[in-house]
């Protein structure tokens, strides 16, 4: 009887310790599907190969799980889908997302223009439907380094789910150019100043709260005379809409729901009926340039030094959210705008058109002269906005 009762306490004691010893299960990772990228303006077999790039990138992540695309295709055709289809918007390729069981789906173009090449990927949520997260990297390169623009890419969507991977440099065109996807600039550009840290001369910064307007306070862009709000509109701001009954209700999640932060998760119409309900509305995309730039070709909205994270809030920060709006005073435009550049990507009121680049994107994005399309019904994390209103 003692022997069988030392013999179980040894057992015991080898089990107990054997589960301290084990190691923990690893944390289960997330399934993502490629949908097939499509090419515009580029070789379609050149869209081909970027997809399976974007996978190989992928694969070696340890947070996410690269459903392979052979049991997408299988899929696609069972439903009688192709990659010529024309599987555009959100609903179709959530439905694709479903029958492959995964839990994301990434989808995307691939865009050529003159000798540059522009990648832009969003990341949906399949439960949702929803947007979560955007990628938009360009170059100057050739076909045969669109394997670079991929990896960043796939680095890009990497770091969003928690890794932290430095993303490399793309070779870029020596002059800035706005996006072609975007309505392009009537804006004239002056010559660039000698000096390179830009010094106020002419601008005078005169905010307020003009009669009728709700939300925060604006800021007069004396040489076009117009108002532009002085942040982005927040969430507390956003919030007493929705209390009023005007607004929809945004999606919450921890991390970007803070009350100063920018609100996101609203698409082009969310915030076109937040600003009227404000007295306001959304700006032109020239409007915004030039409450951004003023009148002396700044390439930036500090003047033409290089960003950094002392100005903008952007992916080289590494913070992973949105800051509170105002945080980068150092950054602020010619008249007193804070947070034109970074933060998060700002609607217009031109269909679809983002400017300003967010939180997630490179130094190349913070120029005030790039502009991008979305959907115009896409509610992304690292899109918001902010109030225009005429002046005298």
């Amino acid at each position: 009887m003692k022997k069988a009762l030392s013999r179980m306490m040894v057992l015991g004691f080898a089990a107990s310790f054997l589960a301290q010893a084990s190691p923990p299960p690893a944390p289960a990772k997330t399934s993502v599907a490629i949908y097939p990228i499509k090419g515009a303006g580029a070789d379609s077999s050149l869209a081909t190969a970027a997809t399976a790039i974007l996978a190989s990138s992928l694969t070696p992540s340890p947070k996410l799980q690269v459903i392979e695309e052979a049991m997408l295709k299988t899929v696609m055709e069972r439903q009688g889908l192709n990659a010529s289809d024309a599987c555009d918007d959100t609903s179709c390729q959530v439905e694709v997302g479903k029958l492959v069981k995964a839990q994301k789906m990434i989808a995307g173009d691939l865009v050529k223009f003159g000798d540059k090449y522009m990648l832009s990927l969003k990341l949906i949520d399949i439960q949702t439907g929803t947007t979560e997260f955007s990628t938009r990297d360009k170059c100057a390169c050739s076909e045969g380094q669109i394997d670079e623009l991929v990896d960043v890419a796939a680095i890009e969507i990497r770091n969003h789910f928690g890794e932290s991977l430095p993303i490399p440099q793309l070779p870029q065109a020596q002059d800035p150019q706005t996006s072609p996807l975007a309505q392009p600039s009537t804006t004239p550009q002056a010559a660039q100043p000698a000096v390179t840290n830009w010094v106020p001369g002419h601008y005078t910064i005169q905010e307020s709260h003009p009669p009728g307007t709700k939300g925060g306070p604006m800021v007069y862009v004396s040489d076009f005379k117009f108002y532009i709000d002085k942040f982005e509109v927040t969430n507390q701001d956003y919030q007493e809409c929705v209390t009023a009954g005007a607004c929809q209700k945004t999606e919450q999640k921890s991390g970007f729901d803070a009350p100063k932060q920018p609100v996101v998760y609203v698409d082009q119409n969310d915030a076109r009926t937040y600003c009227q309900w404000a007295g306001k509305r959304l700006p032109k995309e020239q409007e915004w340039q030039e409450a951004a730039r003023g009148t002396d070709g700044r390439i930036y909205t500090w003047g033409n030094d290089s960003p950094n994270c002392n100005l903008a809030n952007y992916n080289d920060c590494k913070i992973g959210r949105p800051f509170a709006v105002g945080s980068k005073p150092a950054g602020a435009s010619p008249y007193g705008a804070l947070d034109m550049a970074g933060n998060v990507w700002e609607w217009v009121e031109e269909k679809g058109v983002v400017l300003g680049g967010g939180w997630g994107n490179s130094a190349t994005n913070m120029r005030v002269s790039t502009s991008f399309r979305n959907y115009a019904t896409d509610r992304i994390g690292n899109s918001g906005f902010r109030c225009a209103r005429d002046g005298s």
